[in-house]
């Protein structure tokens, strides 16, 4: 089964993972954050991190509000219209498209906590962006779970995107 809209939006994931996997090369070497290097970022680190937010935040929604709910569909699992999120994602759980709905649900935490900017809170600034960076792997490893799952269930849409 070949879903040309699936093929698409994976596409446009494979970009931002594409994206995120190339900025988190420049950043292997960064240290940890502290509150006096979060008052120090340079400009080109703060754009570096601008992009990964951003392209974080763009996989996970497209992910969330468009891949997953057709992974449903692909396993031939629709649930009903008035499903929660919750119950799709136990259901994508279940299948083995995600890993565990507890973690995609600490990945939309973390999708929120570094929309903050923190000014007047450096300390607080530092352990979220810590956290953010120990969380873009695992978004990582989510959008490779979820191929994984289109590899098993229907390999033409990843041969068209």
């Amino acid at each position: 089964m070949t879903d040309p809209r699936l093929s698409a939006v994976l596409a446009e994931c494979a970009f931002h993972a594409q994206v995120i996997e190339d900025s988190l090369a420049e950043t292997a070497a960064w240290p940890p954050f502290d509150a006096d290097r979060v008052g120090k970022l340079s400009q080109g680190d703060r754009r570096l991190l601008d992009q990964l937010a951003y392209r974080f935040g763009k996989l996970q929604d497209t992910l969330g509000e468009r891949v997953l709910p057709m992974l449903l569909d692909l396993a031939e699992e629709p649930l009903p219209e008035s499903a929660t999120f919750a119950e799709k994602l136990q259901r994508l759980e279940r299948l083995r498209a995600i890993d565990s709905a507890a973690e995609w649900k600490l990945l939309r935490e973390l999708r929120n906590q570094i929309a903050h900017e923190y000014p007047d809170a450096p300390d607080l600034r530092a352990a979220a962006l810590n956290r953010f960076q120990a969380g873009i792997p695992v978004l990582l490893n989510c959008w490779r779970r979820v191929l994984q799952f289109i590899e098993r269930t229907a390999p033409d849409c990843l041969r068209n995107a």
